[in-house]
Parts: structure tokens; C-alpha cells; sequence
């Protein structure tokens, strides 16, 4: 089973395998998601891949601790998945708002990571993030 989502322009496109369409999405307070309208869902040990049609409509924005990198249309400024290097891999989150769910997601749950450090981050990406194909 996979879940598809892309851009509002369909200029960059997911498919997620994954079987649990039960997720809560997780809002983060940070000016950039909160503008963006990002609330992101991933799942430990499932993958997802990305097409991009315009390469050079993508554009990869670092925010914050610069740990992460938030891929975004440059066409229609959606962030359509976020993702980190750790421990020589790629991992990621997805934003829930660019994702068609047949089930629907819930409301986004406000989340607040500020005070774990770069260390502490890095750790639960790795423990909770999908793998990039």
C-alpha cells in the first residue's frame, strides 16, 4: 500500500509506502512551518521517494539549528517533505497537507523541540523518520 501526495503544481510528487494511515500529523511553532502551513507525519521503518518533474523549481531551505533541509516548490511555495543526513543516510518527514489520505489525517498536534539539542534532534529524526528512496 502507498500513500501519494505532490505540490500544489505537481511539480514535485511522494509516494509513501506505508500501511498506518492512522498518523497524527505534528505542527512545529517555528515562523517557516507556520507560514508554510507544514505539519509533518512520518513512520519509523517505512520509505518513501520523491519525482521532482523541474528541477529547477526545487529549492531546499535550512532553517533553525541548520540540521534539516525543507523541500519546497519554488513555483507554488509548498513544502512537500523535509529531510536530514544522519549517520550517512537520508532520512524524512512528510507534510501531511500535501498528502492525500483516504482515512483523513486528525488535526495537527503542536509540537515544541526547541530545547532538545542538535544531539537530541538528531536522535529522534533517526528514531522516528521515514528512509528517503
Amino acid at each position: 500500500m502507498s500513500m501519494r501526495g505532490n505540490c500544489r503544481c505537481r511539480n514535485i510528487e511522494v509516494r509513501w509506502q506505508i500501511t498506518d494511515y492512522s498518523l497524527v500529523p505534528r505542527a512545529c511553532p517555528c515562523v517557516y512551518c507556520q507560514q508554510k502551513s507544514a505539519a509533518y507525519v512520518s513512520k519509523s521503518g517505512s520509505r518513501f521517494a520523491v519525482v521532482i518533474h523541474n528541477d529547477t523549481l526545487h529549492k531546499t531551505t535550512q532553517n533553525g539549528s541548520h540540521q534539516a533541509r525543507f523541500h519546497e516548490c519554488a513555483n507554488c511555495g509548498d513544502v512537500v517533505f523535509v529531510t536530514a543526513e544522519i549517520a550517512g543516510e537520508t532520512f524524512g518527514a512528510l507534510n501531511a497537507h500535501c498528502l492525500r489520505n483516504r482515512c483523513g489525517f486528525p488535526a495537527p498536534v503542536p509540537t515544541d523541540n526547541t530545547a532538545q539539542s542538535a544531539q537530541e534532534r538528531l536522535a529522534r529524526w533517526h528514531q522516528h523518520w521515514c528512509r528517503l528512496v
